[in-house]
């Protein structure tokens, strides 16, 4: 259990589970714990696990894994099945489509406004860093895992800082929303994501033009790029 929930004490917990429900920053903590939990890979689409040995793993109360557990569910990353646990939803190819098309309208119009104006320090460092995890070479299967979440993550970053550039509470609050599904199809094919890299060449194409404040060309290839994660995503690719 972090230290955060920790310091609402145990009378604090007691009177929560009494209550039936717990307090927001203990839900919103075991939600986080479970996705963490999630895109760390241990969990796969298909796999059914009790609520119970979420909160061993997690650290969470059994009321406030519940109450993220609903979110989760009303997000559509859970099924919760009854007297037998928990398992997590594969997207099917329909919402994987219908992610990419929504992403595309909103990622291309912030590729735009970040190729005219955006931070050029900002995208320096992330394609340091994004050269920096393509020249690893994992060996063993634990290595392997481990630079396929660091990929991810950096895959992501480029994401968000063109998105967060916007200054937008809205759009950012539904670009998070989209990647969901995205990660969790990400799942079944992290060994593809370590051996071609694709998205993350096509990551340093979209930096170069950006860097040279070519708007129309950096639009141009982050429109190629999600349409080739699509294609990857639903395993055409």
């Amino acid at each position: 259990m972090s230290d955060q929930s920790k310091a609402y004490g145990e009378d604090s917990l007691k009177s929560n589970t009494r209550s039936g429900r717990s307090k927001p920053v203990l839900r919103d903590t075991a939600y986080r714990s479970f996705m963490d939990y999630l895109l760390s890979g241990q969990l796969k689409p298909g796999l059914l696990v009790s609520q119970r040995e979420l909160c061993e793993t997690t650290g969470s109360t059994i009321g406030a894994m519940r109450e993220a557990l609903k979110r989760l569910e009303a997000e559509g990353v859970i099924t919760l099945i009854p007297q037998r646990g928990v398992m997590v939803r594969e997207p099917s190819e329909r919402e994987i489509n219908d992610v990419y098309q929504v992403r595309t309208i909103i990622e291309t119009h912030a590729t735009r406004a970040y190729a005219e104006s955006g931070d050029l320090e900002n995208i320096a460092l992330i394609k340091q860093q994004t050269v920096e995890t393509m020249a690893r070479k994992p060996e063993t299967r634990e290595q392997i895992a481990q630079v396929s979440r660091e990929r991810s993550l950096i895959d992501d970053r480029l994401h968000q800082v063109i998105i967060q550039s916007m200054h937008n509470h809205t759009l950012n609050d539904l670009f998070e929303r989209l990647r969901i599904p995205v990660q969790v199809s990400r799942l079944s094919v992290q060994p593809r994501f370590v051996d071609s890299l694709p998205g993350l060449n096509e990551h340093l194409e979209i930096i170069s033009q950006i860097e040279k404040r070519d708007a129309d060309a950096a639009v141009k290839l982050m429109a190629i790029h999600l349409e080739k994660g699509r294609r990857r995503a639903v395993g055409l690719d």
